[in-house]
């Protein structure tokens, strides 16, 4: 039988679609204060989120007389006709959160010298409070009246660490709102809301962390202004946990702008490895849709290739000042540090002034060319630069050169083979076979020629002329697998790592002096040089200093 819902179950239901965990209860309030105009914005956080959330801003607030009407699902002063759907610049709109939450828990409210308790979507009790500037919010017992919805919550660790990440997010986002959340009576997050983004970042991700950001101007890519902060390459996670994307300061998830992000950073990290990123995408509202997802976590914008390309751009634009990777013996590494991936005796910092004006240092003269002083080890150039004694990973530098150039001919359309005396039958899967078959044009600007050779082989007739003939049968293999698993964009920059990985000197060959200096002289030239292609540092430098220190031979 078909029947109307009581309105206490319609609630219930409705507020299920909003409030999925004590996490959401602090998001929908922040973005409340946020709407409010405030400046400062406290959150006291106890038992996970299941005991208390006690929020307080010093926004514009809500007229005492309104606090009641505030409260009842589907009332708002964001929003009056379909056509403000069209163009939103608030972060609530649907007047739906302060309603899902009463649902759901015992509220109290203070604002505009009233006060306002209601439970379960009951009024308890409502009469004059104390006159304070903007809104408090107290939320208790989250679920207490739906058992059901607390038994699908997580450790209380977990729903912490969720809380943590949505008051962070919006620490970074906005840089000039004071942040303080308190977990248990303990500081949790702390921003100084003094506008410096990079002071954020060091208030929830550390000094360390801050002070390998680099930054994105902020230039306007009409009708966009993308801005924020991008780690440098030599600074990753193993999980996407560091990657805030916000569009007009409202975080969300987009696969989209997560792939566009992650692909400036290929051939700059190693699999496995993500970037840490904070950016703002501000865009006029009327290009992008906000209202597609009941906790508005995801966006929908009208020309998705504009926002991915001018993402790119601000992202490449702020790569191209990348730091080579430097050797600091002796500090203190903090966590920040060793989540990066860096051992303890080997420390990141900012590059000298002197690298962006090269002088003369401790004697030695500054030139752009390292001078090869030999081979270390079972594949580590030494060298002399201007700004210290340079250690060099023969295979990843070499890989990198010949990754660079094949790219190039690539985009030229050119390749430049060597013919196989006798040509190579290698036997493929048939996904092989048809990612050789797609890409054949490709391959052959790569250098890379074939013929069909029965179902299941392919018959190699030339090869790059950097690639040796003996290494060929491993390399075809590996290159046509890159295509298979990469489909789409990237897929050739792949094979053409994986070619070039092949075709490099290897770690433990022999190279007489003549060749290390034409290696040095490459790498000195090749764009994106601090890595391979798959990521890994090509380079360390020892810096005079760190030398005449250690030598103490600074008096």
């Amino acid at each position: 039988m078909i029947q109307l819902l009581a309105p206490e179950v319609a609630d219930g239901i409705a507020a299920g679609e909003v409030i999925e965990r004590p996490a959401s209860v602090v998001k929908e309030l922040v973005e409340n204060a946020l709407d409010a105009g405030a400046s400062r914005i406290s959150i006291d956080v106890r038992g996970a989120g299941k005991t208390s959330i006690r929020v307080s801003d010093d926004g514009a607030g809500i007229p005492g007389e309104e606090l009641a009407i505030a409260f009842v699902r589907h009332t708002t002063s964001k929003l009056s006709a379909l056509a403000d759907l069209a163009a939103i610049r608030s972060f609530g709109f649907r007047g739906e959160a302060l309603a899902s939450i009463a649902a759901v828990a015992d509220v109290e409210c203070s604002s505009g010298g009233a006060r306002l308790r209601i439970r379960a979507g009951e009024i308890l009790e409502h009469g004059p409070g104390p006159l304070l500037p903007g809104v408090v919010i107290e939320v208790r017992d989250l679920f207490a009246n739906v058992p059901a919805r607390l038994k699908f919550l997580k450790s209380d660790a977990t729903e912490v660490s969720a809380i943590k990440d949505v008051v962070s997010a919006f620490a970074l986002l906005h840089p000039h709102i004071r942040f303080h959340m308190t977990i248990d009576s303990r500081a949790a997050v702390t921003s100084s809301g003094d506008g410096d983004r990079r002071r954020a970042v060091a208030s929830v991700y550390g000094q360390p962390v801050a002070a390998e950001m680099l930054e994105m101007a902020g230039t306007p890519l009409q009708p966009l202004l993308v801005a924020g902060l991008v780690s440098q390459p030599r600074l990753s996670r193993g999980s996407r946990d560091g990657m805030v994307l916000a569009v007009n300061g409202r975080p969300v998830s987009a696969r989209s702008l997560v792939y566009a992000l992650e692909e400036c950073y290929q051939g700059r990290l190693e699999r496995g490895r993500h970037p840490i990123a904070v950016i703002d995408i501000g865009i006029d509202p009327e290009l992008v849709d906000v209202n597609v997802h009941p906790a508005k976590k995801e966006v929908r914008f009208r020309d998705e290739g504009a926002i991915f390309a001018a993402l790119q751009r601000a992202v490449r634009a702020a790569l191209d000042g990348s730091d080579p990777f430097r050797y600091r013996p002796g500090e203190a590494v903090g966590p920040a540090m060793l989540e990066a991936g860096t051992r303890p005796q080997l420390m990141v910092h900012d590059a000298p002034a002197a690298l962006a004006a090269p002088a003369a240092t401790n004697g030695h003269t500054a030139t752009g060319v390292l001078r090869p002083i030999g081979q270390a080890g079972s594949g580590y150039l030494v060298a002399e630069g201007p700004h210290g004694l340079v250690l060099v990973d023969q295979h990843a530098a070499h890989e990198r050169v010949l990754y660079n150039r094949l790219l190039e001919r690539l985009r030229a359309g050119r390749g430049a083979s060597q013919p196989l005396l006798i040509p190579q039958a290698v036997d493929l899967d048939p996904a092989l076979i048809a990612a050789a078959a797609d890409h054949r044009e490709e391959l052959a600007s790569l250098g890379l020629e074939f013929e069909e050779f029965g179902p299941r082989s392919l018959r190699i007739v030339a090869v790059p002329a950097e690639l040796p003939s003996g290494r060929a049968t491993a390399a075809i293999q590996e290159t046509l697998a890159a295509l298979a698993e990469n489909r789409g964009d990237g897929a050739i920059e792949k094979a053409a790592a994986a070619l070039a990985c092949h075709s490099a000197v290897k770690f433990g060959d022999v190279l007489d002096i003549v060749e290390q200096r034409r290696l040095l002289a490459d790498l000195e030239t090749a764009e994106e040089s601090i890595t391979c292609p798959h990521g890994r540092p090509t380079r360390l430098l020892v810096e005079w200093q760190e030398l005449t220190r250690h030598f103490r031979r600074n008096y």
